[in-house]
């Protein structure tokens, strides 16, 4: 499957558009966006700022505003500074400051920032970021019938509650016995029948999980 990038075509003056549209792994949509510069697989948004802007952006007081439409729109927000040097742009700001900024994208805004030296670099991000959604939605979040994705990430998190229990293996529990009930409440032979638990394992479930039973008690 390719990774699929719309770009918003005020973006098309930064060159990423035509770097992008050489990769042979990526389909590229020119569009308007009605918010962020690039939207990779239909629901990862992405703000670009050049080193520039982003002081710019913290001085104006603009920085802020998009912060908290990414969060109130977007479903995964990202801003990413293109730039060589992040603290000589020709704009006096303290560099705490500037740090501060970064900082409070992170850690108050759950934003994450990553910053890209170049236009190459920048677009191996959004390629990169692409497949690796393509990849952990292959893996983890397959629909089941026409159950809800969030709801099959639910289940998935419960069952990875169990001991000893990572993401492919609950997936493959998931899948072998095709509700959470049913996973819990399996016998000892069978939860060992599932990739990746074995009987030791299963032992373990079984007696954490101690449907019916008095284990410890």
């Amino acid at each position: 499957m390719d990774v699929r990038i719309e770009v918003d075509y005020r973006e098309k003056p930064s060159g990423i558009l035509e770097v992008l549209y050489n990769r042979n792994d990526v389909i590229v949509e020119e569009k308007k966006l009605s918010f962020g510069d690039y939207l990779i697989n239909g629901h990862i948004v992405v703000e670009r700022k050049t080193t520039k802007d982003f002081i710019i952006s913290i001085i104006d007081g603009r920085l802020f505003t998009q912060a908290s439409k990414l969060k109130k729109f977007a479903e995964k927000p990202i801003i990413v500074i293109e730039g060589r040097d992040l603290y000589r742009t020709g704009y006096a700001m303290d560099p705490q400051a500037i740090k501060g900024a970064i900082t409070s994208l992170s850690t108050v805004w759950y934003i994450p920032v990553i910053l890209s030296r170049d236009v190459n670099g920048t677009a191996d991000f959004l390629t990169m970021a692409g497949i690796q959604d393509i990849e952990y939605q292959s893996l983890y979040v397959k629909r089941l019938g026409r159950k809800p994705k969030r709801l099959k990430r639910l289940k998935l998190h419960i069952l990875q509650g169990l001991p000893q229990i990572g993401p492919k293996t609950a997936n493959r529990m998931l899948e072998h016995f095709g509700s959470i009930e049913k996973a819990i409440t399996a016998d000892e032979s069978e939860l060992a029948g599932v990739g990746g638990i074995g009987r030791k394992k299963a032992s373990l479930i079984r007696k954490i999980v101690g449907i019916g039973e008095n284990y410890g008690e």
